[in-house]
């Protein structure tokens, strides 16, 4: 298997498909471990999809996709991970800067 990263979009698509199908799958027979891999690597595979026309800000606070009333204050970038805290908890990680939603006002 190719790396995300030297994955033309054509390609990042295909794999998406295939990843949120697992993903389906293993939710449906309700696998939580392997539905959560499915879906980090499908928003791995997403971010870099989205690389080259994302927006993400330094400094700036999104929701972060799949999760209720959780925000994320994005202190780094780093490639297609976002460095950053969870409001709720101020602990520091990583996401996937395809899991960053802008916050509607």
């Amino acid at each position: 298997m190719a790396l995300f990263s030297e994955m033309s979009k054509e390609e990042l698509q295909k794999e998406m498909k295939l990843l949120q199908e697992k993903g389906q799958r293993a939710f449906d027979e309700q696998n939580w471990s392997a539905y959560e891999v499915y879906m980090t690597q499908w928003y791995l595979a997403k971010s870099y999809e989205i690389l080259p026309e994302n927006q993400v800000e330094v400094g700036k606070t999104y929701k972060i996709a799949e999760e209720i009333n959780e925000w994320f204050t994005v202190t780094g970038l780093e490639g297609v991970m976002a460095w950053g805290f969870r409001e709720s908890t101020g602990e520091t990680e990583a996401l996937p800067i395809a899991r960053l939603e802008e916050i509607e006002e």
